[in-house]
C-alpha cells in the first residue's frame, strides 16, 4: 500500500507542517468518495472546462465507488449511457486513477472497438497518476521500461493494459475489465460484426482474471437488439445501470409491449426530461434526434434499440409511390384515440384504400396529442373532409365508458358511416392481417410528410414508444378485410 511523505516531500509539494492534519484528513475523504475525487482531478484532464455537476455523475460515482469497496457483489456491470454524458471519462479513466489511489496493485485491461480509444484513456490515467496532486498524496511509481501507450505498469506490480476487440493483452489476468464502446454504430449493423464482438468476450475475456476475481464492466450506448450490452443481460446474471437521454417513466407489459421500468438510480420523474441539461440542452438534443431519426435515437439516446430495419414490420416491405391509383375500390380511416394533450398517447387516423383486389395504399395519416375535444374536433374535421365514401372505423374500449364514447361520436358524425369496433384480440394479433399482406408486398405509401414517423413507429413495433399508427391501420385495414360494401361506395361492418 501507499507510504506516508516525509516531511521534506511534503514540503516540496508546498505542504507546510501547519497543514499536514487537513492535507491527510482530505486525503483519507478523496480515497473513500469516489465523486470527490472526481471534481478534485477534474481540472487534470479537463483544464479548460469547468466541472458541471449532475445527478447521474453522482450515481455512477457511487455505484463505482462501492463496487471498489467490495460493497457491490455483481461480477458483471452493463452500464447504458448517451454519448457525451461523461460515461468514459468516469468509468475509463477517473475510476481506474481513485482506485489506484487506493491500492496501486490492482490491474485493468480495457478494450474498445478501436485502440486509439483506448490508449487516449489510458493517457489520460497517466496524466492524473503522475501529476504534482497525485503524487502529493499518493506518491508511487510508474515502472519505466513498461511504461508506453497501450501498458504501463505500477511500481507495485498493478498495471493497466489498453487493447481492442480481439486485440493483443488478453493473455493478462487482470482484477478489472473495463469494456468501453466495444462497436461503432455501423459495426453494430453487421450481423459479423456483432457475432464477432459477443464470441471475443465470450471466448476470450470471459475466462481471464476468474482466479483473482475479476469483475467486468461494460459501457457503451445501445446499437443493436443483439450489441454485446443485449448478449450479456439476455443471461440475467449481470447488473444494469441505464439512464436514457429523456426519462422514460415506467410502462407495464401487455399486448406484445416489452413493457419499461427505469432504473431505481434515476431521479427524475417527468417524462421527456433530460439527462444532463446543463451540458446537453433541449435544442442539442432535438438536433441529435433528427440526425440519428428513430433508430438511432431509440438505441443511441434512450437505450431500446428495435431490430433494424423493423420488428414485426420491415422497411422494406413497403413501397412509396408518388401519386395514388385513379380508381380506389373501397376507402376506410381506421381511429386510435386518446385524449391527453401534448404528451403520452398520439390520436391517429390511418386513410387506407384498396385499389385492385388484394392490393391496398396508405393515402393519409392524422396523428396528434390532444385534449377530448380536440379529438372530437379533428376526427369531425377530417371526416368532413374525407367525405361520404370513406368509413370511419374506430377501436372502442372496453366497459360502459367506451360505449359512451362510441354513441357520443355516432352522433357527432350523423350522416357518416361510423362505427366503434369492439377490440378483444392484442395489438400484436389485430395487426396480423395488416402485417401479412405489408410482407407480401401488398401494401403501399403515397409519398408525403407524415411516411417517416409511420414507417418508424411500424419498424419499431411492437417495443417502440408508441403503436398507435399500428393500431390505427390495423383498424382501417380489417375494415378493408372484413366488410362487404353492401352499395358502391358505402362500407358497413
Amino acid at each position: 500500500m501507499h507510504t506516508e511523505l516525509s516531511e521534506p516531500e511534503l514540503l516540496r509539494f508546498g505542504i507546510a507542517d501547519a497543514d499536514r492534519i487537513a492535507f491527510d484528513l482530505e486525503k483519507h475523504a478523496l480515497a473513500f468518495d469516489f465523486y470527490s475525487f472526481v471534481q478534485a482531478a477534474w481540472p487534470i484532464i479537463e483544464p479548460s472546462q469547468p466541472f458541471i455537476p449532475n445527478w447521474h455523475i453522482k450515481a455512477i460515482c457511487k455505484v463505482l465507488q462501492d463496487i471498489g469497496l467490495g460493497l457491490e457483489p455483481a461480477d458483471r456491470w452493463v452500464f447504458n449511457i448517451p454519448p457525451g454524458t461523461l460515461k468514459s471519462i468516469l468509468i475509463s479513466v477517473m475510476w481506474p486513477a481513485w482506485m489506484w489511489a487506493r491500492d496501486p496493485q490492482k490491474r485493468f485491461l480495457t478494450a474498445s472497438y478501436g485502440l486509439h480509444l483506448t490508449v487516449r484513456d489510458n493517457l489520460r490515467v497517466r496524466d492524473i497518476i503522475q501529476s504534482k496532486w497525485f503524487q502529493s498524496r499518493w506518491p508511487f511509481k510508474l515502472v519505466e521500461d513498461q511504461n508506453t501507450k497501450t501498458r504501463f505498469n505500477t511500481d507495485e506490480r498493478g498495471w493497466r493494459i489498453a487493447t481492442s476487440v480481439d486485440g493483443v493483452g488478453t493473455g493478462e489476468h487482470p482484477d478489472y475489465i473495463i469494456i468501453d464502446d466495444p462497436l461503432t454504430a455501423s459495426q453494430a449493423e453487421s450481423d459479423t460484426e456483432r457475432t464477432a464482438c459477443n464470441d471475443w468476450f465470450d471466448r476470450t475475456l470471459s475466462s481471464r482474471g476468474m482466479t483473482r476475481g475479476v469483475v467486468v464492466i461494460v459501457v457503451m450506448q445501445r446499437l443493436h437488439m443483439e450489441d454485446l450490452s443485449g448478449h450479456i443481460l439476455k443471461r440475467g446474471n449481470a447488473q444494469h445501470v441505464c439512464f436514457p437521454m429523456r426519462y422514460e417513466a415506467y410502462r407495464p407489459k401487455k399486448d406484445g409491449d416489452a413493457g419499461h421500468i427505469p432504473d431505481p438510480r434515476d431521479v427524475r420523474r417527468t417524462p421527456g426530461e433530460l439527462l444532463f441539461p446543463a451540458l446537453i440542452p433541449e435544442a442539442k438534443v432535438a438536433k441529435l434526434e433528427g440526425d440519428l431519426l428513430a433508430y438511432g435515437t431509440a438505441g443511441q439516446l434512450q437505450q431500446r434499440p428495435a431490430p433494424e430495419g423493423g420488428g414485426k414490420f420491415k422497411r422494406a416491405w413497403f413501397k412509396i409511390v408518388d401519386a395514388a391509383p385513379a380508381t380506389l375500390r373501397r376507402i376506410a380511416r381506421g381511429w386510435d384515440t386518446a385524449a391527453t394533450e401534448g404528451a403520452g398517447d398520439y390520436t391517429v387516423g390511418v386513410k387506407m384504400a384498396e385499389y385492385e383486389a388484394g392490393k391496398f395504399i396508405v393515402l393519409d395519416v392524422v396523428r396528434d396529442q390532444l385534449t377530448p375535444a380536440g379529438v372530437d374536433a379533428l376526427m369531425l374535421n377530417t371526416t368532413r373532409m374525407d367525405g361520404v365514401r370513406v368509413s370511419q372505423r374506430e377501436e372502442r374500449e372496453g366497459g360502459a365508458s367506451g360505449k359512451t364514447v362510441i354513441d357520443a361520436r355516432a352522433k357527432a358524425l350523423k350522416g357518416f358511416d361510423y362505427a366503434g369496433v369492439p377490440v378483444s384480440k392484442s395489438k400484436i394479433a389485430r395487426s396480423k392481417p395488416f402485417r401479412s399482406q405489408c410482407e407480401a408486398g401488398n401494401v403501399c405509401l403515397l409519398l408525403a410528410g407524415w411516411n417517416e414517423k409511420y414507417l418508424d413507429e411500424l419498424a419499431n413495433f411492437p417495443t417502440g414508444d408508441h403503436d398507435d399508427q399500428v393500431d390505427g391501420s390495423s383498424a382501417s385495414f380489417n375494415a378493408l378485410l372484413l366488410e362487404e360494401p353492401e352499395l358502391p361506395g358505402k362500407l358497413t361492418w
